[in-house]
């Protein structure tokens, strides 16, 4: 039997809601939205909960994960494989280490990123975060340096759920950038809060917004 997105997405709001006290509990809230998924979508679940844990993210996940039959799973983590080279060269340099030793993958990126000497390393055809990438690196406040970078991935994330309405799209949203909200709960409370409106405040008007 088909999920009924509408139904789970509709619930949303208050899925999240029911977590706003204490630690946010991430583990506990993807678990909920699981129980209501079915074997494949979980499958999908399972992708994105691999690519929010540090010790997956190698050679061997960015290029299995493009294998993935679901289209948000394989543009998002090939996104994210690409800014995690930019910041890894960036830092390198800045280290006065080999860049190609901290690169994970091969493409025309981390070609360009091995071998350019310039200070934004000419990316401006080649991606479209390398500016906003560099000026991210240039602060000063790595806390700043983090926050930026995942406004970078919540705002991809809503680029790649444009036009999808009841779809594991925007559910496989909504976990990612809960993940995001998770994360900044344990590193800055007044964040991680801010945060957390703004996705209750998504999930809340996205539905509005698809029911019209």
């Amino acid at each position: 039997m088909a999920n009924n997105y509408e139904f789970i997405i509709a619930g949303l709001p208050q899925l999240v809601l029911d977590f706003q006290s204490g630690n946010f509990n991430l583990k506990a809230l993807t678990t909920s939205v699981r129980e209501l998924l079915d074997e494949k979508d979980n499958r999908w679940l399972d992708w994105l909960d691999k690519g929010m844990e540090s010790q997956y993210l190698n050679s061997h996940f960015y290029r299995a994960v493009q294998k993935c039959s679901n289209g948000f799973i394989r543009e998002y983590f090939s996104f994210d494989r690409d800014v995690r080279n930019i910041i890894a060269a960036y830092t390198a340099r800045e280290y006065k280490q080999g860049i190609k030793d901290h690169l994970v993958g091969s493409n025309e990126l981390t070609e360009q990123l091995s071998v350019s000497r310039a200070d934004d390393f000419d990316l401006e055809y080649i991606s479209p975060y390398g500016g906003p990438l560099h000026r991210i690196m240039q602060l000063k406040d790595p806390v700043e340096r983090e926050q930026k970078t995942d406004r970078l991935r919540w705002d991809k994330a809503s680029e790649l759920t444009v036009f999808h309405y009841f779809t594991i799209d925007v559910i496989l949203a909504f976990l990612l950038k809960a993940g995001i909200v998770a994360r900044w709960a344990k590193l800055d409370k007044e964040t991680g809060m801010k945060l957390f409106r703004e996705l209750v405040h998504e999930v809340k008007s996205t539905y509005q917004a698809d029911k019209k």
